[in-house]
């Protein structure tokens, strides 16, 4: 694919997330994807609704923060949960500033946003019944290939191996 089918490509896919997702601004209050976000912290303007549209994905609405950093004119957003929900410290808020040294250009611009109502995310299980099925078919196909009956002694090694092998000593 060449570079310009590529290019329009990719404007096209950020025309489609700008209607997908309207932002709505008003004084400090930014709402998306039915949240409402506070403008906490905005270094250097770099806050935009247009760019918040374009690389928004639910997956964010779960944390209670959201930080977005301008790099060679792309943002990329982080979530951040509360110091008292998770374990792991650089997933909590108090951990900004190390992720501002260490993954964000010196002096680039960026912005924080506060989620007032974070939503968990619901994982998807694998249905058991699927499960079950899937389980019923391997031992469906294992008694299809029945052993073939030896004639001789057969010994079985008691250690447990990758694969059981089967093994027949003749006798004289």
């Amino acid at each position: 694919m060449d570079h310009e089918t590529l290019k329009e490509r990719t404007i096209l896919q950020q025309e489609e997330r700008k209607k997908a997702y309207q932002v709505i601004v008003q004084d400090n209050e930014v709402e998306i994807d039915k949240l409402t976000l506070i403008l906490v912290e905005n270094f250097k303007s770099a806050f935009d609704a247009d760019k918040l549209a374009i690389r928004y994905t639910p997956l964010l609405a779960q944390y209670d923060f959201l930080v977005g950093d301008i790099s060679a004119g792309q943002l990329r957003l982080k979530g951040f949960y509360n110091n008292s929900k998770t374990n792991v410290k650089q997933d909590q808020i108090d951990a900004l500033q190390d992720y501002l040294y260490e993954y964000v250009n010196f002096g680039a611009p960026y912005f924080v946003l506060e989620n007032i109502n974070p939503r968990k995310v619901e994982k998807e299980k694998p249905s058991r019944n699927k499960r079950r099925s899937r389980d019923k078919n391997r031992r469906d196909t294992a008694n299809h290939h029945p052993k073939p009956k030896a004639t001789h002694k057969t010994v079985v090694s008691n250690k447990k191996q990758p694969a059981k092998r089967v093994f027949t000593i003749k006798q004289k």
